[in-house]
Order: structure tokens, then C-alpha cells, then sequence
């Protein structure tokens, strides 16, 4: 123990003799624990948005839609709504006309998606209101001109959600009235509200879309015991409304919001690692600058060594030594890179909109391969240290 003490000293006064060796090797440790740091929280946050934003429509829910591939395919229509209610394990669907159109707010014009569909959307996919509220059952059966309007669409056009309630928006030609704006879902295209202005189905039909237009998405939800099945009874439903045989390319398509999360939770952690792995080339270079100034600080104290060795220093002691010395600049470098990459997570988080995730098992880990790092490279010089015959060392100059 007074051995491990006394090195640990020596070990630090080595450091306060040469301030910017010091310094310099301890910053290429500290860069490359930042990185690992920072990469891997950054990756973790966006992992855990995505899955977030997926997850967000719930996990009982499935979409459907036309196939984008098959062009002679039939559209969805009513018949297949009505079958797929009728689809063991299905609790209830919605379905929406979607089409594009200019919409205008205060003199502001922006292209948006104008989503035809009724008041059980805002249930089935989790739909939150802002400010106002979303528009009601009256609404919807009467055609009026009202919009809920999508938080992208409304901080597009400089709309203030509270303000904006009661104002006219106008959309391909005529004035609805906003009843609400949406919290952010997130954008996960195919079901993303916030890229949307919500209108009652009628109110847009022979106007902005055809009197008795096709469906373009039905949303289902299902019953709770029924969540492994339900998918592979609708996808059966509508190949026999299609009369497509077992085997044969659909002419629709059924997203399953659930698992495309898995699939880019499952990528993105991979991405998450290779990014660290490449950020760990860093801690390699860095241990190799402290070998060689451990190599350095052999030949500067080979007289100090012999001088240790004549008054009794063993072997062992030499190189506990040594390796204390690089262990310490391994140690205050994975600190320091701990901090700075704690920082560089948030900053470069905070760029990318993303919350970083930190993990204390990444930074003890972190901090362990500092140490290791430390380890490898002091033991070459260390073990070179102890070799030096104490006859030889006190002549050195």
C-alpha cells in the first residue's frame, strides 16, 4: 500500500514537471472517451424519439392502404371497410380521403395534406389538442367547414394555437373555420398528423376531392386479446374482398407501426454502436501517445530509477510505478472526456433536436477502458524501467 501511495505521488509530480506533455496526453484520451460519451448518448436519444414516435399511434393499430406498387390494383373502398369490421379481432376502423391543396392563414399560403376522415380519428391515433378542440359528431354529420389544423401546418403559417381559434383558414377556395390545433406527434409519415389540416370527410367531398372519392387510408384498431392475430385476419379479409390467391402480390399494403419501430430501433442501435466502436479508434491513439511518453520518461529518469533500485526498490516496484504514472493520465483523461462528452451530448442534441440518453454503465465502461488503456500501454515502458541495472542507471546522465 505505501508503495502504491508513494507512486501515486511521484505519479503526480511527473505531471506538475512537464505541464504540457502532461496535457497533451491526457487530451487524446479525453477525446476519445468524449466521443464514445456523446455518440453513444446522442444515438440512444434518437432511438428512443423514434421508437417514441412510432409507438405513439399505439400498439393495437395497423394501417391500410393502397398498394404503391401494383398499379392496376382496386382501391379501397366501403365494401372493404365494412368487411374488415366484420374481421374477427378488429374493435373499430376509421378511414380519411386524403388530397393536397393550398391552404392560407392571416396571408400566409403554405401547401399542405388535408385529411377528409370523422372524430373517432383523434382516439385511434392519439391525436392531442393544443388549443380549441377537435371537431365534433355535429360537425362531422352536418359537413360544416371546420379544421383542426397539424402543429408543422400551424408553425408554418405563424400561427399562434390560441389565437388562432375561430379564425378563418382558407383551403382551395373556401373558408373553415380552425377549432383546434395538435400537439406534435412526430413525423412518421405515413401516419404523422402534424404535416395535416383535419377536416369533417364532407366538407371537402366535390370540392376538393370527388363526390364519392376512393379511401386512402383505413386505420384499425383491435380488440385486446386479439393483437397477435388480428393483422393476418385483416390481411385475409381483404385478399379475399380483392380475390387475390395465396402467394400473389396485394394490391393493398397493412403498416404495422409497431414493427417499424422495431426494425428502426433495431438499426439505429446498430448505427449507435458502430458510431462508438469508431469513436473508440481515438482511445488507441491515445494510449499509444501515453506509450511513448512513458517511453520518454523512462530515458528522462533511468538515473531516478537506479537510484530506487540501489536503496532497495524491487523490480515490482519499478513497474507498479510506471504504470501507476499511466494509469493516472489514462484516469484524469476518461474523467475530463466524461464531462466533455456529457456536455458535446447536449450540445449536439440540442442542434439535432434530439434529448441525448446518457447511460452511467457507457461512462463506468468508458472510464474502465480508460484505465485498461492506461494499463497496455504504461507496461511495455514500465517493464522496460525495471530492467534497467541500477550500475548502469547511476552513470546515466
Amino acid at each position: 500500500m505505501i508503495v502504491v501511495l508513494e507512486s501515486l505521488r511521484l505519479a503526480f509530480s511527473s505531471l506538475r514537471a512537464n505541464p504540457l506533455r502532461a496535457a497533451l496526453t491526457v487530451l487524446g484520451i479525453m477525446i476519445g472517451i468524449a466521443s464514445v460519451v456523446a455518440l453513444t448518448a446522442i444515438g440512444t436519444g434518437s432511438q428512443k424519439s423514434v421508437e417514441s414516435q412510432f409507438n405513439s399511434f399505439g400498439s393495437d393499430t395497423i394501417t391500410v392502404r393502397t398498394s404503391g406498387f401494383i398499379s392496376s390494383g382496386n382501391p379501397l373502398t366501403l365494401s372493404d371497410l365494412a368487411a374488415i369490421n366484420k374481421t374477427p379481432g378488429v374493435k373499430r376502423t376509421v378511414y380519411t380521403v386524403d388530397t393536397n391543396d393550398t391552404v392560407t392563414y392571416n396571408g400566409t399560403s403554405e401547401t399542405a395534406s388535408i385529411s377528409g376522415t370523422s372524430p373517432e380519428i383523434q382516439g385511434i391515433n392519439h391525436l392531442q389538442v393544443e388549443a380549441g378542440s377537435f371537431f365534433s359528431t355535429f360537425a362531422y354529420q352536418h359537413n360544416l367547414p371546420v379544421a383542426v389544423v397539424g402543429y408543422t401546418v400551424a408553425s408554418d403559417l405563424s400561427m399562434a394555437p390560441n389565437r388562432a381559434i375561430g379564425q378563418s383558414l382558407r383551403i382551395g377556395g373556401r373558408d373553415y373555420v380552425i377549432v383546434g390545433v395538435l400537439k406534435q406527434t412526430g413525423g412518421v409519415g405515413f401516419s404523422s398528423s402534424d404535416d395535416s389540416v383535419i377536416v369533417p370527410r364532407g366538407s371537402i367531398a366535390g370540392r376538393l376531392v370527388a363526390f364519392h372519392p376512393d379511401i386512402s387510408t383505413i386505420r384499425v384498431q383491435a380488440e385486446p386479446n386479439a393483437l397477435s392475430t388480428y393483422q393476418n385476419a385483416v390481411d385475409s379479409t381483404l385478399r379475399l374482398q380483392h380475390n387475390i390467391s395465396t402467394g400473389s402480390q396485394e394490391d393493398f399494403q397493412i403498416v404495422n407501426a409497431s414493427s417499424i419501430a422495431s426494425a428502426v430501433s433495431s438499426s439505429q442501435a446498430t448505427l449507435t454502436k458502430l458510431m462508438a466502436a469508431i469513436a473508440a479508434i481515438s482511445l488507441l491513439v491515445g494510449g499509444i501517445g501515453i506509450a511513448n511518453v512513458m517511453l520518454v520518461t523512462v530515458r528522462e529518469r533511468t538515473r531516478e530509477i537506479g537510484v530506487r533500485r540501489a536503496i532497495g526498490a524491487t523490480r515490482n516496484n519499478i513497474v507498479v510505478q510506471f504504470l501507476i504514472d499511466a494509469v493516472v493520465i489514462s484516469i484524469i483523461g476518461g474523467v475530463l472526456g466524461i464531462g466533455a462528452g456529457v456536455g458535446g451530448a447536449y450540445i449536439g442534441g440540442s442542434v439535432m433536436n434530439i434529448h441525448p440518453v446518457l447511460s452511467w454503465l457507457y461512462m463506468v465502461l468508458a472510464l474502465a477502458v480508460a484505465a485498461i488503456v492506461g494499463v497496455v500501454a504504461g507496461l511495455g515502458p514500465a517493464v522496460q524501467a525495471s530492467s534497467v541495472e541500477p550500475t548502469m542507471a547511476l552513470r546515466y546522465e
